[in-house]
């Protein structure tokens, strides 16, 4: 699926164009993830039941999570963030287990469901329970207790976490949430929970141009997408910024214009980046293809053998962002 150099945007010459913007496609591969499988005794959990026949077969511990960036007892400082990403946990949490009550500050900390159910409690006196394709968020500020768990006694819970930088410190505490189940509506407002489309979950709360159910202190978006077999959809990047894609499910590839492809499989994460900045002027944008591609390792997956799951968090670029260690 490269694109050929006739897919470029036209570049003009007047002196209101210099150059043109391309983007960067890094694969970061399952495998260079750090994975995480912690004692059950440190979040309040029981012992482990390995031979429980309800526990998910992805691990014999509670918990199983996969690290993006630098996190717990994994330092890395060629690894600690991706512009204002500073966490992105794929967590794998067995029936009847979860995260006891404990403490965040200064953070916009944005929860996506993959799969199972996960209950939330908090010390603002929030308390809900949010299935898959949910997102909830908390602005940590000042500071906030909470605890998540899978209360499910027969199924596991898969749920995606991240942390963002606020653009300050010190807010007032706060909670929010949206749970596609109902339809789509939102405080009167329909968001899109359609398969084969682009869901803008995630925006600005600066930002007056768009409407989401979650709004964060930061400059940062994020878009979900549940593809069917042989769909494709296109993303819009626009000048001077970036973004993360986690493929969640599935396996998709990823092309744009003047780059190779790259092909995810399940849990893989792709930054974006501009190579190029375009000046005094210019409103071009550079489009990435997503397109789903059948594999072994997508047949178990939800909407069959092909399907995948995209997430993509859109934000400013930084120059010199993304991993230094491989």
């Amino acid at each position: 699926m490269a694109l050929s150099p006739s897919s470029f945007p036209s570049i003009r010459s007047d002196k209101n164009q210099r150059s043109l913007e391309m983007l960067k496609l890094r694969h970061i591969p399952n495998a260079k993830l750090y994975v995480s499988e912690p004692d059950p005794r440190w979040f309040g959990n029981p012992s482990n039941e390995p031979k429980n026949p309800s526990w998910g077969a992805e691990s014999k511990n509670w918990l199983k999570s996969r690290f993006h960036f630098s996190f717990a007892e994994y330092s890395n400082h060629r690894n600690s963030n991706f512009g204002v990403l500073r966490v992105m946990n794929d967590d794998f949490v067995q029936p009847d287990r979860g995260f006891g009550t404990h403490g965040h500050a200064n953070m916009e900390i944005v929860t996506y469901i993959v799969d199972g159910k996960l209950t939330h409690k908090d010390s603002m006196g929030t308390e809900e329970t949010l299935g898959r394709g949910s997102v909830q968020f908390m602005t940590a500020g000042r500071g906030v207790r909470h605890s998540e768990f899978n209360l499910q006694k027969d199924k596991p819970l898969r749920f995606i976490q991240t942390w963002i930088v606020p653009r300050r410190s010190g807010l007032n505490p706060n909670y929010g949430s949206f749970n596609p189940s109902n339809g789509g509506d939102h405080n009167g407002s329909q968001i899109c929970t359609a398969r084969n489309q682009w869901r803008h979950l995630v925006s600005d709360i600066q930002d007056n141009s768009t409407i989401t159910p979650v709004q964060i202190e930061q400059d940062a978006n994020l878009f979900v997408a549940e593809l069917d077999i042989g769909s494709s959809l296109t993303f819009q990047m626009k000048k001077n910024r970036m973004a993360y894609i986690l493929c969640a499910e599935g396996c998709v590839r990823v092309g744009a214009a003047g780059c190779d492809d790259v092909l995810l499989y399940r849990h893989d994460g792709c930054e974006v980046t501009p190579i190029s900045i375009t000046v005094e002027g210019s409103d071009e944008m550079q489009t990435l293809i997503f397109e789903t591609v059948k594999s072994e390792s997508s047949a178990d997956e939800k909407g069959g053998p092909g399907a995948a799951h995209i997430l993509v968090f859109e934000m400013e670029n930084v120059p010199g962002a993304g991993r230094r260690d491989f």
